[in-house]
């Protein structure tokens, strides 16, 4: 059952989000950046200004982005402990800012706004199950078996549906449990679709679940309507990292010293539960291949990740897009990333392994940095 009162507090603090004090925030050139050896600036609508991203790290950043052959792409990197934006890079022919531009349909990043909602808002237990038959690809309403019977059944559970990226696990359990408002609710609090507090003006997302049950249902698993931006991925994986508490983004130098939170967008035990299920998206689930050598070995062996994948074709123009978003360590959170590619039909990199190569460039820095 939907918690109500939780329902009318999430409606207030959005209320209050849209109508915050970021209404007059600056136009940023973001395409534009200049790297200085200790400073990163651009061009704004208020003449230059000095921003919070690290130059080696952007330049690395931007660098993995040109790499993989996308022909766009967009990533970015959160110090979820002070909310700084350290680095933000894109890549698109037409000159777009791919990172806060909602360009690609979230795919399966949406489940987590639809296990957060079943969390905290329904209270689902994780060990709530769901039996179905095919699925990997799609999310029919027509293949969930609820009594579990039938050739070819499989039931899973919730814990497991982040992480190996079920569809019709969080299709068939939203369908039981949730309704629009609640999934549109919970996504503009993880700054999907909704105001994201940062100190630069930036483009919402356009994520809007549909009303009718089958629609709800199929967008809860990430086959829903509209478009997402890194940023907005970054943000609801900060905002998880933070034990629930929505961060206040900085990005300009002159107000980076400004750290206040915007709210709480889910109970912190939502957030240690999500945790644990995007954990195993690296142990050995939809990443654990990225995230090893040839020889099996782990990137990162000891520390824990927590991750999600998506990946959905579209027409029109044609385009495999890609989506890896992630916060590490995930037992003591420093950094939020999150990546988007969009090929054509012939693709070199998927997000996951561009990401991959984010998290180790960032903690590679940081030890050059100890042993200096």
């Amino acid at each position: 059952m939907l918690s109500k009162p939780f329902g009318a507090l999430a409606a207030a603090l959005i209320l209050s989000l849209s109508t915050s004090s970021f209404a007059a925030r600056p136009v940023v050139g973001m395409r534009h950046t200049r790297i200085a050896s200790t400073r990163v600036s651009a061009p704004s609508d208020r003449g230059d200004v000095g921003l919070t991203l690290d130059p080696a790290l952007q330049k690395e950043v931007a660098s993995l982005l040109q790499a993989s052959h996308a022909v766009e792409a967009g990533a970015v990197v959160i110090d979820v402990r002070t909310g700084r934006i350290l680095a933000w890079a894109s890549v698109d022919p037409a000159g777009r800012d791919m990172v806060s531009q909602p360009y690609a349909p979230p795919a399966s990043i949406f489940k987590i706004v639809a296990a957060t909602a079943l969390i905290d808002r329904a209270h689902v237990p994780v060990q709530a199950r769901q039996c179905f038959v095919g699925g990997e690809r799609s999310a029919r309403l027509s293949d969930l078996r609820p009594n579990g019977a039938g050739a070819g059944v499989r039931c899973e559970t919730l814990e497991t549906a982040l992480g190996y990226s079920r569809n019709l696990v969080v299709a068939g359990l939203s369908r039981r449990h949730l309704d629009a408002e609640a999934l549109n609710t919970t996504a503009r609090l993880l700054g999907i679709g909704g105001d994201i507090p940062i100190d630069i003006h930036v483009d919402k997302g356009s994520v809007e679940v549909p009303s009718d049950e089958a629609g709800m249902a199929r967008a809860a698993a990430g086959f829903g309507p509209g478009r997402m931006s890194p940023l907005e991925a970054a943000y609801m994986m900060a905002t998880i990292a933070r034990g629930g508490s929505r961060p206040t983004l900085h990005i300009l130098e002159q107000s980076a010293a400004e750290s206040a939170d915007s709210g709480q967008a889910m109970r912190p035990s939502t957030a240690r539960t999500l945790t644990r299920m995007l954990e195993l998206t690296v142990r050995e689930g939809t990443c654990a291949k990225a995230f090893r050598d040839e020889r099996g070995s782990p990137y990162f062996p000891r520390m824990r990740i927590a991750a999600k994948t998506g990946t959905l074709a579209k027409a029109n123009p044609t385009r495999l897009y890609s989506w890896f978003t992630s916060f590490a360590p995930s037992d003591h959170p420093e950094v939020a990333v999150a990546v988007m590619l969009a090929n054509e039909t012939r693709w070199w990199q998927k997000g996951n392994q561009v990401g991959r190569d984010i998290l180790r460039a960032y903690f590679a820095q940081k030890k050059r940095r100890r042993v200096r």
